[in-house]
């Protein structure tokens, strides 16, 4: 009796170990959210997706509107886009977006870390949703999903494997795609617009869709050498630098042509005196 009780252990126990797939690093958690502000960022909307790393797959997205925040109208009211409150309603109502409290979405993202035994996520500028789980989370004193899990930067991905090249700004000069200070813009929906080809495309600003384009920006850098699980440097300002023509005039006539280079920096003053 001892020899058949201990075979049916042994049984069992090798069964187990068959069903349990190796798939450590197999999978990785990208994310977005979005906040009523950048100081106090209390957050209304998390989307995320659980892509394969070996092909690229989506295995799991959800979207979440956060509850707290959600009725309290004063506080939704002050959202940079509040304006998106029907939008919102739609996707409730149409059941591809739920609404759910703060501390059930934690608890939500925390299972799935640990059914895909997630090691890394990823965000586009992931400084600032970091930053808005910490706060959060410290807020309704709940625990963080990325407690144990490291946050790498899409942003940075990205400046290092596509929008720092010749192509990508050979781009924004043909659309005209440059930040406010004059040099080539980095934001995710220009990345998404170059390696889609969609150059009307634009970002929803809406947790899962923004994750759904970031995760098709860090597949393209994983497809360009980039390697997963890494912190590239960030390079934030991708300087531009165009040929303007000047003429020297002495006594009314043009002694000299040229081209000179001009490089765009924040808050450049340019000062011309009438003669």
């Amino acid at each position: 009796m001892t020899f058949n009780r201990l075979s049916v252990i042994i049984i069992i126990e090798a069964k187990d170990n068959a069903q349990k797939p190796e798939r450590e690093n197999m999978y990785s958690m990208v994310f977005d959210t979005e906040t009523t502000d950048l100081s106090k960022c209390f957050c209304y909307d998390v989307g995320y997706v659980i892509i394969n790393n070996d092909n690229g797959e989506i295995e799991v997205a959800k979207h979440f509107v956060i509850e707290q925040v959600w009725h309290n109208n004063p506080l939704f009211s002050t959202a940079y886009y509040a304006e998106k409150r029907k939008g919102y309603v739609a996707l409730m109502r149409t059941r591809k977006a739920t609404l759910k409290k703060w501390g059930y979405v934690m608890r939500e993202m925390i299972r799935d870390i640990n059914a895909y035994d997630i090691t890394d996520a990823y965000a586009y500028n992931s400084a600032f949703d970091e930053k808005v789980f910490d706060f959060n989370c410290d807020w309704f004193k709940t625990s963080n999903p990325f407690d144990t899990v490291a946050i790498h930067d899409i942003w940075a991905y990205a400046s290092n494997f596509i929008t720092n090249f010749d192509d990508y700004k050979a781009f924004c000069e043909v659309n005209n795609f440059f930040t406010e200070s004059g040099n080539y813009s980095g934001n995710a929906e220009n990345v998404y617009r170059f390696i889609s080809g969609d150059t009307d495309f634009t970002e929803q600003h809406m947790g899962l869709y923004d994750a759904e384009i970031e995760a098709e920006i860090l597949k393209e850098c994983i497809n360009r050498g980039a390697e997963f699980a890494t912190d590239y440097p960030l390079i934030q300002v991708l300087k531009r630098e165009v040929k303007t023509p000047y003429k020297v005039i002495v006594d009314g006539k043009v002694i000299h042509e040229g081209e000179y280079m001009k490089k765009y920096f924040r808050n450049d003053n340019y000062r011309f005196k009438e003669s």
